[in-house]
């Protein structure tokens, strides 16, 4: 177990080195609602390594330690220049990588007029910030659809704007059908031209996520605490069957949900819902679906992605959740061999202590 630890130690100082000797590691990333925000954390933090990005709903980098956070990072009003400069001091410290890299990364910006959690004016805040660092014809605004606070796609029976106070079928409260096809466009505006989706086989492997935390994992804060850096233990992975045999040869797309419960029968509607999958198996993609377990201080089922009291480094390459994630994509042939899949597991009852969590708890 020591031998283990130091090794996982080691390389997680390979990847704040960039990878001494090895063929830097390529991903995109997406994310919606509190998973837009940390996909936005991600994208900071190791810029390096990032091909596209897509953030649905999401918030600038920095807002979560701005003064009337809940507001600013929900509803807009975000102070533009202290999120600069946020940036600026995290890379003086040696936190995140050069964001000179961001120049000509495509960052797609997703938010729907009848988002009720997330408002428009946080996007516009959110590209306002990347503007800063980015060249502008490579951000992506998308705000005209009806959507609510879901993901959109061009097919299926969730009409737009369905759930947008919350309540409806857990199918209809992921995704809607706004005729705007959010999958395919992030994946055209990071790789260019894409083949069609295919239809994608039902198999979802599940991945240790537990092996891959750094040794300071567990730790106390100070509203409560995060066990295992807030991460339930495994993630979910789609290969294609084409990237089944050749794992390293494929790329890699990550996507973090929002705040779900911590149900294996809510993430995996979540995981099969959105239509990566679809283009994945056509594109030969690998998608890694990292899964949170958040705590009563951060939300059940939520990431960390804005507090420095529960992980000072939350929004850095020290950062327990994001070391954790580029760990395991380090590894990924590895952990797609020792995977299980997630049929085989059977449902994964609540926590008793999940039982009296709000509506909004579960969203945002």
């Amino acid at each position: 177990m020591a031998c283990f630890a130091m090794g996982v130690f080691l390389l997680s100082l390979l990847h704040t080195a960039g990878g001494v000797g090895a063929t830097p590691l390529r991903f995109s990333v997406s994310g919606q609602s509190a998973g837009g925000s940390m996909a936005v954390n991600h994208l900071f933090a190791y810029s390096s390594h990032v091909d596209g990005a897509t953030i649905a709903a999401g918030s600038p980098y920095g807002c979560g330690v701005q003064p009337d956070e809940e507001d600013r990072c929900y509803y807009g009003h975000v102070d533009i220049k202290a999120s600069i400069a946020w940036v600026y001091w995290r890379h003086e410290q040696g936190l995140i990588d050069d964001p000179a890299n961001l120049k000509n990364i495509p960052v797609l910006l997703f938010n729907g007029k009848w988002d009720e959690c997330v408002y428009t004016r946080v996007m516009q805040d959110t590209y306002k910030q990347l503007r800063f660092f980015m060249n502008e014809s490579m951000i992506f605004q998308r705000f005209s659809t009806h959507a609510a606070h879901v993901w959109s796609l061009d097919n299926g029976q969730c009409s737009c704007g369905t759930c947008s106070d919350f309540v409806g079928s857990l199918e209809c409260c992921d995704v809607n059908n706004c005729n705007y096809d959010l999958s395919g466009d992030s994946l055209r505006a990071f790789y260019g031209e894409i083949k069609p989706r295919k239809v994608a086989h039902p198999t979802l492997v599940h991945v240790d996520q537990w092996k891959y935390l750094p040794p300071e994992a567990t730790f106390n804060a100070t509203i409560g605490e995060l066990p295992r850096g807030g991460l339930w233990k495994f993630a979910l992975v789609y290969v294609p069957e084409s990237c089944k045999e050749r794992v390293d040869s494929c790329r890699i797309h990550v996507n973090y949900h929002g705040c779900i419960k911590k149900r294996l029968d809510r993430r995996r509607l979540w995981a099969t819902s959105i239509n990566l999958n679809e283009y994945a198996e056509a594109n030969d993609i690998i998608v890694v679906y990292p899964q949170a377990a958040g705590s009563h201080g951060e939300g059940i089922g939520c990431w960390n992605w804005g507090d420095e009291k529960a992980d000072h480094y939350f929004d850095t390459r020290r950062a327990v959740q994001l070391r954790t994630i580029m760990n395991l994509l380090e590894d990924l042939p590895n952990a797609i061999q020792n995977a299980k899949n997630v049929e085989e597991l059977g449902n994964v009852e609540e926590d008793s202590e999940d039982a009296n969590v709000s509506v909004a708890s579960l969203v945002v």
